[in-house]
């Protein structure tokens, strides 16, 4: 007779061992993956089905023909930015046949932890004398019922980057309406970096594909956009000349205030840090031009920062450190020459001054417009100029440090003559169209309405 233990043998547990238990981990992980991956299919899949329902909804909404007068929406969170709108926005308001709404927003620039401003943004309007709607709630969204409730045919918003203002005003919520943009700058100079979506922010973002029209300064211009914008040939874009090289163009050329003194404009970009585009060098030249400023008591200085920077200054954003931020204000404000501007109303800074330091972006462009000297403080690791952008470039004085800027803007406060001039001015008469752009955007709405078919 078998012994008693032996009759159960064959019912003992297997032996389990750390291989067998990683196994049966890796197929229950494998497993797991594999419903994760599925049920996002799913998603993936809802999602589409409700953004495509979303769009085809706003291209209907898009469609309606505007009664007989076209309302149009400003949406301004930018004011340091509205040169660029500024002779459109007072040519529809005295234009029978639209109605004009303008609006503040609150904004978050590169470096800022929320949305913040809207006061500032609302006071400049004022300044301008702009009449506006103040869009303050404390949920954004019931401001976008006012904005359906205005029911606009046409919204202009300033900056192509949703992430610039509450998602309330992001392109998938204004898609109702005819989206339109005056960039805030005259032209776009730089090889931009190529998001992970494929899509080139600086004219190809998810707002210029839904844009109805996009005013470019010219047909140079719109032609290099169509070269990096594969997928729409940039047909959307429209070549009018730009309103703020109009403004610029006819204040410089009234001259400076009497009692004027050698003045230098210093403008400091925000991209600071070893990523984006790598113009700023804030952190390098503000110690050297307090120096300057110490050394040359006979002239003025005005800083005029992007203010985006300022928002980077005051959060200490690497390289931006504390005390570099508050040594530099501290000994900024002590110098009896030195001054900041505190942004917005700009033409007057630039006709009040003999010459541009600058380390980017927009202003190496639109400081040739005044016939003065641009003095580029130039960062080894920048973006790459694009090829229209070396021709912008050209105008201006490539240095690498603020000591050798100044030895050059000695020259040119002892009366030497700018080594860029027929570069800059050639430049100048490129950048500045035929002196009427905003009467052409205009007129190029009204003809894209009435092929639309609107009718007065």
């Amino acid at each position: 007779m078998p012994e008693p233990s032996s009759l159960f043998s064959h019912l003992r547990r297997p032996v389990v061992t750390p291989g067998i238990l990683r196994k049966a981990e890796q197929g229950l992980h494998e497993e797991g993956r594999r419903r994760t991956d599925s049920i996002e299919e799913h998603l993936d899949y809802v999602r589409h089905v409700a953004e495509a329902a979303r769009t085809t909804a706003a291209m209907l909404a898009r469609r309606k023909t505007p009664g007989e007068r076209v309302t149009v929406l400003f949406l301004v969170h930018h004011p340091e930015a509205w040169y660029s709108l500024a002779r459109v926005h007072e040519l529809m308001a005295s234009d029978p046949d639209f109605e004009v709404v303008a609006a503040s927003l609150p904004r978050r620039f590169p470096g800022a932890d929320g949305y913040r401003d809207e006061g500032f943004v609302s006071e400049r309007l004022d300044h301008f004398g702009v009449e506006h709607l103040r869009f303050n709630s404390r949920d954004p969204f019931m401001d976008l019922d006012v904005i359906r409730m205005i029911d606009p045919d046409i919204i202009f918003r300033q900056s192509q980057w949703d992430n610039d203002v509450p998602p309330a005003f992001a392109t998938d919520e204004l898609r109702f309406a005819r989206l339109c943009q005056v960039p805030y700058e005259l032209l776009n100079f730089i090889v931009n970096i190529v998001e992970d979506d494929g899509l080139n922010t600086a004219v190809d973002s998810a707002f210029h594909r839904n844009a109805w029209a996009v005013f470019c300064a010219s047909d140079e211009v719109r032609a290099e956009t169509a070269a990096q914008t594969p997928a729409t040939r940039a047909r959307q874009f429209v070549a009018t000349g730009h309103p703020k090289a109009d403004i610029l163009s006819a204040v410089a050329r009234l001259g400076p205030d009497p009692g004027h003194r050698f003045t230098v404009l210093w403008s400091a970009h925000h991209s600071v840090g070893d990523d984006w585009i790598r113009f700023g060098t804030f952190a390098e030249a503000a110690p050297q031009m307090v120096e300057q400023a110490r050394n040359h008591p006979e002239w003025d200085f005005v800083f005029s920062a992007h203010p985006a920077l300022l928002t980077k200054m005051d959060e200490h954003e690497p390289p931006l450190s504390g005390p570099l931020v508050a040594d530099f204000r501290r000994e900024w404000g002590s110098l009896r020459n030195a001054s900041v501007f505190g942004g917005g109303d700009y033409a007057d800074q630039f006709r009040n001054s003999d010459v541009l330091v600058c380390d980017g972006v927009s202003w190496l462009a639109e400081y040739q417009l005044t016939d003065r000297p641009v003095v580029f403080l130039e960062r080894e690791d920048h973006r790459p100029f694009s090829a229209l952008g070396e021709r912008i470039i050209a105008g201006v004085n490539r240095v690498p440090s603020a000591a050798e800027a100044f030895r050059l803007v000695e020259a040119l406060a002892c009366g030497e003559p700018d080594p860029r001039r027929a570069e800059r001015r050639q430049n100048a008469l490129a950048l500045r169209g035929d002196g009427h752009a905003a009467e052409n955007i205009i007129a190029a709405i009204k003809a894209k309405l009435t092929d639309e078919g609107w009718r007065r």
